[in-house]
């Protein structure tokens, strides 16, 4: 009886993958085209990732995503001087930081990589290395996460700053602290009394930190980016450095490489040149350059530091609203910035409305047309 014909056959080593001329026979089957396949087929099949492997993988990108998560929110209290809040957050992220920790070292274990090698990394002996971050002490470190992420600290709502007291050598021509309506009669309304903001940033350095947080949200390296730009990588340096203050032409390029808008970042970079913005410039653009250079911190974030409601510190970014200047220069000052470059444009939005400008202690005027 004549044996059935087994069919074609082909290598199972992937990078190959050609037919096989099996002989009908006793034997196994040959499953390679040649030698050299079956020891690649086998070492690769030893580098594949275990199912613990796969789910320790998937626990150190987790833990690494809400790690930034984390750091994000601790730039953004740090920038708004927030230190209470900031102190709290940090012991988030020492936690954080143990778990990625112990994660990648088991990932490295996984990999086959050396306890002394690792332990190298850390600059720990490897007996401590054993001792401290077993398989054992990573897998409980691994379960007890979610209980830990359930009782986080809550982040304490920062004081406003009380107003300093005016000294009783003020000069009686100074600004009073009350103001009467328009019309000179009726009762006296108080003003808002702000604080002296002494941690504003020059118009130079605000474009800087734009343009350095717009590279940072693009995730291209300088030489990247001046590849986009047509520049030299050393002139990007300078730039994102503070060093240069580049033409609008390299601004605007650098702005759309890293995929932000030049109509938020060329009243910067007016500002910086020292000219006055341009009546195609709008304030609200403006303002939300300003929002960009200090890290775009939530609207909250913002009204911790001020007198501005969530809903007037959105109107005047989106541009639903024209609000008056006291808000402009409160918003730039929390902003770390100062407001000054901005009153043209403010004058601007005020006469587009054929009107007169509101007045200094109003709220935020609703924009009709």
């Amino acid at each position: 009886m004549t044996p059935k014909d087994p069919g074609p056959a082909y290598c199972l080593n992937p990078a190959c993958g050609k037919p096989i001329g099996r002989t009908i026979g006793s034997g196994r089957p040959r499953a390679y085209f040649s030698d050299a396949c079956g020891r690649a087929y086998r070492k690769a099949r030893e580098k594949s990732l275990t199912p613990d492997a796969l789910a320790h993988q998937a626990f150190t990108g987790q833990v690494a995503d809400e790690l930034a998560q984390v750091i994000t929110r601790l730039l953004q209290l740090a920038h708004t001087r927030q230190p209470l809040a900031a102190l709290s957050l940090m012991r988030v992220a020492e936690a954080d930081l143990e778990d990625l920790k112990a994660a990648l070292i088991q990932q490295a274990r996984d990999d086959r990589q050396r306890n002394a090698d690792i332990a190298q990394c850390l600059g720990l002996p490897s007996e401590q290395l054993t001792r401290k971050y077993s398989t054992e002490a990573v897998r409980r470190r691994k379960e007890s996460r979610p209980l830990r992420t359930r009782t986080r600290v809550r982040l304490p709502r920062q004081a406003t700053p009380a107003p300093s007291p005016v000294p009783q050598t003020t000069p009686a021509t100074r600004l009073p602290a009350h103001r009467r309506t328009p019309d000179g009669g009726g009762e006296m309304t108080t003003s808002r009394a702000r604080a002296p903001d002494r941690h504003t940033h020059g118009p130079a350095a605000v474009l800087t930190r734009a343009l350095a947080q717009l590279h940072y949200a693009s995730g291209k390296s300088r030489r990247e980016l001046a590849t986009d730009v047509e520049v030299s990588a050393s002139y990007v340096s300078r730039v994102l450095n503070g060093e240069r203050c580049p033409s609008w032409k390299v601004a605007r390029r650098l702005t759309l490489a890293c995929g932000g808008d030049p109509a938020e970042v060329q009243p910067l970079w007016a500002a910086a040149r020292g000219r006055i913005p341009s009546q195609r410039q709008s304030l609200p653009a403006a303002l939300r350059g300003l929002h960009l250079a200090a890290a775009r911190p939530h609207t909250d974030q913002i009204g911790l530091s001020t007198r501005l409601t969530e809903h007037t510190i959105t109107g005047m970014l989106d541009g639903t609203a024209l609000p008056s200047w006291e808000d402009v220069e409160e918003l730039a000052h929390a902003l770390h910035a100062e407001a000054q470059p901005l009153r043209p444009l403010w004058n601007a939005a005020c006469a587009a409305l054929s009107g007169p400008p509101p007045r200094t202690a109003d709220p935020a005027t609703k924009v009709t047309g």
